[in-house]
């Protein structure tokens, strides 16, 4: 009898996984190592991992993502686990953070975290995306929420999240020129993504709304250099800051509409779990 089956990545290598119908195989065992890992007690975080790492699996999405940061725990520790894999991409965090259940919150002033990803990395050749859950309305002057140069010079790979403008954008390019762009962000919460689909589509979404998008045909470049949270990696050094807190980050491929609507849902209701949606 031929048996089905499906595989997920963990960190950048792919791990053979069978389906639940072979007795004393757990296809979410992800979830597992994750809550023992960061030692996560608390009944209610459980559960909420328990149900993320279910819905990405069951709808084939868990393939997606090279890193998936949920900030469960409440501390700095539990906070700096990946849960597509708790030994890589490990956070480390400098400035003055504050972590809570709700997330974790940086200051605007010294506060970024290094991921140790790499953007280049991403195994889509010509897709990819960054996600970051912001549950701080909040503008910035000039505001890179997550992402890289390659030291110092083109291409890069970057978020923002409404700045001083009131402009969201991301980038996978060696420049600005027809990036997907939106100007008239007045409210910073929510699941903001760069989803960029193909050289022919690149998009800028808040939960389900696609902002902007751009069918140009032009190459989807990824940064070589290691990208920071809630900051930019500017060879080396955080060129920007910023106040949003953080509940939810992620990078991997990208995703089809279909695909990126049903991520949404799942991530809110993650959030709804823990009683900190927006």
């Amino acid at each position: 009898m031929a048996i089905e089956t499906k595989f997920f990545k963990v960190g950048t290598d792919k791990i053979f996984n069978v389906g639940s119908s072979i007795a004393g195989i757990n296809p979410y065992a992800q979830g597992e190592l994750f809550i023992q890992v960061a030692n996560i007690t608390n009944p209610t975080q459980q559960e909420a991992i328990r149900y993320l790492v279910k819905q990405l699996v069951d709808n084939e999405l868990i393939n997606k993502f090279n890193f998936i940061y949920p900030f469960v725990g409440g501390d700095a520790t539990r906070h700096s686990y990946n849960l597509i894999n708790p030994s890589l991409y490990q956070l480390t965090f400098f400035g003055g953070w504050t972590h809570s259940t709700s997330g974790a919150t940086p200051n605007g002033t010294n506060t970024y975290a290094t991921t140790g990803f790499i953007p280049s990395n991403i195994s889509g050749t010509d897709n990819a995306h960054f996600s970051y859950y912001s549950r701080t309305n909040a503008q910035t002057a000039s505001e890179l929420i997550m992402g890289s140069n390659s030291f110092g010079s083109a291409p890069f790979s970057y978020l923002q999240i409404r700045d001083a403008g009131n402009r969201t954008q991301g980038a996978f390019a060696n420049s600005e020129t027809n990036q997907p762009t939106y100007i008239g962000t007045t409210d910073s919460t929510g699941l903001f993504m760069a989803n960029f689909q193909s050289n022919t589509l690149r998009q800028i979404l808040k939960n389900k709304t696609i902002l902007n998008q751009n069918t140009v045909n032009l190459a989807i470049l990824k940064s070589t250099a290691p990208i920071y949270l809630a900051s930019y990696n500017n060879n080396g050094t955080p060129l920007t800051y910023t106040t949003k807190q953080c509940a939810f980050a992620s990078a991997g491929n990208g995703m089809s509409n279909v695909e990126q609507a049903l991520f949404y849902d799942i991530v809110q209701q993650f959030q709804t779990i823990l009683g900190r949606n927006v």
